[in-house]
């Protein structure tokens, strides 16, 4: 048995975690291209030679949601490589996830040219291993995108994917929540407000005794874990410490545990489940007075979760942790990757780097389809600093650009699912068994430490 068919087997027992994650140059970097068409250079004696730029068909993977924002960019795709022709194939998240693992247990059959995989799912793919190996290509964008966002694309100083969007974490508020409460609702003094996670707490207890509003939302029954991630993320922590040990234990897990499970016990968090009606219905009424979400969780309140609350929703920057300056952490975010098998890897190649290494192209995307860039040279266009309506004429973009800088270098790696699922059983055993939170977590590093011994 294979190395890559074991670890095949071993991930395809763990049920892969579908993350809720949604798809950011100055010098433009041409693709490297087999021969070259209209395109010349010049020899060493000066002499002008033609190049043909990729032609042939790529297949690309992805689902609903990847396949309009790419498709945004096709008509400005097709007029630079006429002659590539690009069959998107939509695929659900969890199916493109086994079929990709089972296409590499495979040798690389059945695979497409292109594929997505959100930035928590890519460390696994990685280190399965039969990815094209990017390191060369991207040379030129590892100082222009996000920093965190090569983390998880990188193995062994070889790197197997280009980063698309990022997921940087903000707080949203509800003025009328606020002003009910006799708060202020500006967004620089709710800054000052909220200026720690002490006073965010303070606050809620305010909040839900002069208005009835919970703080946040947060299942008790079917946690995500996605809350406790991003206030240990904050921290500059996560599952795994850089020798790829489980750390589920250490002081900053506790701290954010503590935390997040002292609003559900004084019933300060709203019990509604992540993405179901009751969850929806409770941001769009006040029923909660603020969520600590991605900045695609803005596009999301104006199309369809509350698209009537116009001027009721304002962002700040996070609370901060006590002894830290940090108000920033990330939340989800994906990538585009080449399977190593390609038989046109050139114009696979070509189609990635025009995807997501033009500013044109990133900024297109976000400007119709709220995708973050993680290319960090869009973050001067005008775009960002534009009033936006549905926020009271907030300048929402630029909160978030100006945040995403500090968010720490964290790895989700290959087994945040592992990690992730005993989270969740620490969780409920908290809030249900009356366990501590220092037993339920050490409980929860012991069980994902034997499973990935």
């Amino acid at each position: 048995m294979t190395n890559i068919l074991k670890k095949v087997i071993s991930l395809l027992l763990v049920s892969v975690l579908c993350a809720t994650s949604f798809v950011g140059c100055g010098q433009k970097v041409e693709p490297e291209v087999k021969v070259s068409d209209t395109a010349s250079t010049e020899t060493n004696d000066g002499a002008a030679s033609e190049v043909v730029k990729p032609s042939g068909k790529i297949v690309v993977w992805g689902w609903e949601f990847i396949q309009k924002a790419l498709e945004l960019n096709m008509e400005a795709f097709k007029a630079e490589y006429p002659d590539i022709e690009v069959e998107f194939q939509i695929v659900a998240t969890a199916d493109l996830y086994q079929k990709m693992l089972l296409g590499l247990s495979a040798g690389g059959e059945g695979l497409p040219d292109v594929a997505t995989i959100e930035t928590s799912n890519l460390g696994q793919f990685v280190n399965v291993g039969g990815l094209m190996d990017l390191t060369d290509k991207v040379a030129p964008y590892t100082d222009k995108m996000n920093k965190f966002k090569w983390a998880d694309a990188s193995k062994d100083g070889k790197t197997y994917a280009m980063p698309w969007d990022s997921g940087p974490v903000a707080l949203y508020y509800r003025t009328d929540v606020f002003e009910k409460a006799g708060l202020p609702s500006d967004p620089a003094e709710v800054s000052k407000l909220l200026k720690t996670w002490d006073d965010y707490y303070n606050t809620a207890k305010i909040i839900k005794e002069k208005t009835g509003s919970f703080m946040f939302p947060e299942s008790q029954e079917k946690s995500t874990g996605r809350n406790f991630e991003k206030l240990l993320w904050q921290q500059g922590n996560f599952y795994f410490d850089e020798a790829g040990l489980p750390q589920l234990d250490n002081p900053e897990a506790v701290k954010a545990m503590t935390f997040l499970t002292s609003f559900v016990k004084e019933d300060l968090a709203d019990n509604t489940e992540e993405w179901t009606q009751p969850w929806y219905d409770s941001l769009a009424n006040g029923n909660v007075a603020t969520i600590f979400a991605a900045s695609w969780m803005g596009g999301f309140f104006s199309s369809w979760i509350a698209p009537d609350a116009v001027g009721l929703w304002k962002v700040v920057p996070l609370p901060t942790w006590a002894g830290s300056a940090n108000t920033a952490a990330n939340d989800g975010g994906s990538n585009l990757v080449i399977s190593d098998t390609s038989k046109n890897k050139d114009a696979a190649w070509a189609y990635v780097e025009f995807m997501l290494g033009r500013e044109e192209s990133q900024l297109n995307m976000y400007k119709t389809m709220d995708v973050f860039p993680s290319l960090e040279t869009t973050y001067s266009d005008a775009f960002f600093n534009e009033d936006m309506p549905y926020f009271g004429n907030q300048k929402v973009r630029s909160v978030f650009a100006d945040t995403v800088s500090q968010i720490p270098v964290i790895s989700y790696t290959k087994n945040y699912s592992q990690a992730n699922e005993s989270i969740r059983e620490a969780y409920a055993k908290i809030i249900y068994n009356n366990i501590s939170v220092e037993q339920a977590l050490k409980e929860a590093n012991d069980q994902v430490k034997s499973k990935i011994e």
